[in-house]
């Protein structure tokens, strides 16, 4: 039945295929991630469902020209007071969508022609290799900030040539407002998930994308499942019990105590603690490293705790304390992962700025009963700056690195490091020289950039301003 589907759609591990050309470190290459409770953020208002189609990995294709066709394309959000609303149908929304390459780098993508077909349904080419056809209703679905918890997104597809061998996945995004531009890093954008992958054949099949749980769903179906459930009762008479003699009561059964209720008073599952040290954080360009500082706790010990974390850019990945690393906008960790340790890295190589807003939720689940409670969701904001290249070098940076550099600079000559603090005043700063012993791995290039040469003489002369690094400005500011 449908509702079996989706749960199985959305449970990690049940995938088809795989998608060709997406590099096996993605989060997202195996489909499903293991989504359920992820909510929109309390200020956003709109919501898009989405699907994507590859090539399937380790399959051959015919040179033949193949179409998908896409029917029946729904999003629907769940409202926190109870029941759904309908916010986009592809019946009043025609399908649009790119080919994008086929892990995404640089956004690079090129136009998709989609046609709308007699029926309703739309068709487009199927992908070649090192591309995918990534698809969306065309104007994003809205509603009131704050109420909804919720969405489900389901379409039929197929492909149209039976030696066309294809792998097809739907998700969605929560959106800041109906027109908020795309930026880098996913902040007007996060992934509400994804399904797993489904392979096309020439026959339609309906796929499933959801961000509750089995039990959510059974509770307060969506419409296009109403029915779909198990039925209450046998759908063959069962064979009648003998009546009882009408010229004897039957005895009545022992009431149950009131006492003992039935059902449990308390929930089954607690709301889990989301603790961030600290949620403005920058890392120095490529190879950049900083500690998330995130812990999850709960007083359920029976809970399963989790870690979502949406909006990772591109050239950012999150490695955990027993070394795996993570890439993709919809990460989600178990407690084991974030109790070992989370740093962030960067491979960003550009001349700009960028900002991530990292969106993380964390969710328990009971493990008898399904039932899933989340966190409010935290927000980090990841600065990156540039590496410094130009004559001043970057001064915030040397707050984040030790004196190992400079001492194998001075060719171990710590009483040179000793004179040129005496020089400076460092030696009576107290908490400005903390601040300066953090870090000089940039030190090096900061003076080779000035003059072209590295001694204990430049050093003197850089230690001179320390007055001014005690000021945050200058230590947040990039002085190149």
């Amino acid at each position: 039945m449908a509702l079996t589907d989706v749960t199985y759609q959305n449970t990690p591990g049940n995938s088809e295929g795989f998608p060709l050309g997406v590099p096996t470190s993605y989060s997202w290459y195996g489909g499903s991630t293991g989504h359920t409770g992820s909510t929109p953020p309390s200020n956003f208002t709109a919501v898009t469902g989405w699907g994507q189609v590859y090539p399937q990995s380790g399959a051959s294709n015919d040179s033949n020209p193949a179409n998908v066709q896409i029917a029946n394309f729904q999003t629907w959000v769940h409202l926190k007071t109870g029941g759904w609303s309908l916010v986009q149908d592809q019946a009043t929304d025609p399908i649009a969508g790119s080919q994008f390459l086929a892990d995404f780098s640089g956004n690079t993508n090129s136009a998709w022609s989609v046609t709308r077909q007699a029926d309703g349904s739309a068709m487009g080419a199927a992908p070649l290799s090192g591309y995918n056809d990534h698809f969306w209703p065309g104007s994003r679905g809205t509603y009131s900030a704050g109420t909804v918890d919720g969405v489900y997104v389901q379409a039929d597809m197929r492909t149209t040539d039976p030696n066309e061998h294809l792998v097809a996945d739907l998700g969605a995004d929560w959106w800041s407002n109906s027109t908020a531009a795309y930026v880098d890093g996913f902040s007007n954008n996060p992934g509400a998930g994804m399904s797993d992958w489904v392979a096309l054949t020439t026959n339609y099949k309906t796929l499933y994308f959801t961000s509750m749980t089995s039990a959510q769903l059974q509770a307060d179906l969506p419409p296009p499942l109403k029915g779909t459930s198990s039925p209450t009762t046998p759908t063959t008479p069962t064979t009648p019990t003998t009546p009882t003699d009408p010229t004897i009561p039957a005895q009545p059964t022992t009431p149950t105590d009131p006492t003992t209720p039935t059902t449990p008073t308390t929930p089954s599952v607690t709301a889990p603690v989301l603790d961030v040290a600290d949620k403005s954080l920058w890392v120095a360009g490529r190879g950049g490293q900083v500690d998330l500082g995130t812990t999850i706790t709960t007083t359920d010990p029976n809970d399963n705790l989790t870690l979502s974390i949406m909006g990772l850019p591109r050239y950012e990945t999150i490695t955990t304390g027993d070394g795996t690393t993570l890439r993709g906008n919809n990460i989600t960790l178990t407690s084991a992962q974030v109790d070992s340790g989370l740093t962030l890295t960067s491979y960003y190589k550009g001349n700009a700025h960028p900002v991530a807003n990292l969106t993380l939720t964390a969710s328990a689940m009971d493990p008898t009963t399904g039932a899933v409670m989340s966190s409010d969701p935290q927000t980090i904001r990841v600065t990156d700056p540039r590496p410094s290249s130009s004559t001043g070098g970057n001064a915030g940076s040397w707050a984040n690195h030790g004196f190992a550099q400079l001492q194998q600079q001075m060719g171990g000559d710590t009483s040179t490091l000793a004179n040129a603090a005496q020089t400076t005043g460092w030696a009576d700063q107290g908490t400005r020289a903390s601040q300066a012993s953090q870090g000089f791995a940039l030190l090096n290039q900061y003076l080779a950039g000035s003059s072209g040469r590295v001694d204990a003489g430049q050093i003197a002369a850089a230690m001179s301003n320390a007055n001014s690094w005690t000021h945050n400005s200058f230590l947040s500011k990039p002085q190149g």
